[in-house]
């Protein structure tokens, strides 16, 4: 079983730098995200037709779902009504917690989208790099693909439909293809000068490894500072700090080594 020790009696100075970058962990701003660099393109092949397919039949509290959770996406700006010939349905996915989330079918448009090649880590070669590592970080970002833009130019192809309207994303849906390719180049060209000597990134989960605990301080607040500047938020409640044993993709991580989480076997067996 994971035993998730703490070195207690300095946890205080993390809860210094968690305050002191308080901003990353609030909530996602009720606001687009900023320009940046990189942004999600959606290419399609050549000669392709505008993917547009009817709105799926939904019950009478599911459409009440749907448009509570569609006046949060509009209050927030990530999403605008708007006319288009690509035209994809919505569909309501139930989260552990009993809620919904609101999914977009967008099989259609990815079955005419070009697959971007852009290399995808490999887990096991990541977690080669932890060597010699004591003191653990992990940060879960919140919502992470939607603080992404959208090209202009490709905003319209992501038009959805419900049984009330159109609306258009301006942020990435994590259900497009070439989405979780963009958000790792995303994190790659963020923490570009920190990967592989004390932070690894696995699409929206972020790893920070240290010797000491002098230095896991200062790449904590290295890692932090570069997500308060580039305004990316983190889910404090999924987040783990100063760690000496830590889970992280399915691996139990410690000074002694790497291996596979027990109860992923034990789930496998059963």
């Amino acid at each position: 079983m994971l035993s998730a020790k703490v070195i207690n009696e300095e946890s205080s100075e993390v809860q210094e730098l968690i305050q002191k970058h308080k901003k990353v962990f609030q909530d996602l701003p009720m606001k687009m995200p900023p320009n940046r660099e990189i942004e999600h393109t959606i290419e399609v092949k050549a000669g392709s037709n505008p993917v547009n397919i009817k709105p799926y039949r939904y019950l009478h509290h599911q459409k009440t779902e749907i448009e509570r959770l569609i006046q949060d996406l509009l209050k927030c700006g990530i999403i605008s009504k708007s006319k288009s010939l690509y035209v994809a349905p919505v569909v309501l996915v139930r989260k552990k917690d009993g809620s919904f989330r609101l999914c977009i079918d967008y099989r259609g448009l990815n079955k005419i989208t070009i697959k971007n090649k852009f290399p995808i880590p490999f887990i096991d070669e990541m977690l080669d790099e932890l060597h010699g590592g004591k003191y653990f970080s992990k940060l879960d970002l919140r919502s992470g693909y939607y603080q992404i833009r959208i090209r202009l130019e490709d905003i319209l192809k992501t038009v959805f439909r419900t049984h009330e309207s159109h609306y258009k994303f301006k942020v990435m849906p994590f259900q497009l293809t070439n989405a979780l390719v963009t958000f790792q180049a995303t994190m790659n060209e963020l923490f570009r000068p920190y990967i592989s000597k004390f932070v690894l990134v696995f699409f929206d989960d972020i790893l920070i490894y240290s010797k000491t605990w002098k230095e896991h301080l200062q790449h904590l607040d290295k890692v932090l500072t570069l997500l308060e500047e580039h305004q990316f938020y983190a889910k404090k409640s999924k987040c783990t700090f100063g760690k000496e044993e830590v889970e992280y993709l399915g691996h139990i991580i410690s000074h002694e080594g790497v291996k596979v989480d027990p109860n992923k076997i034990k789930a496998i067996k059963e």
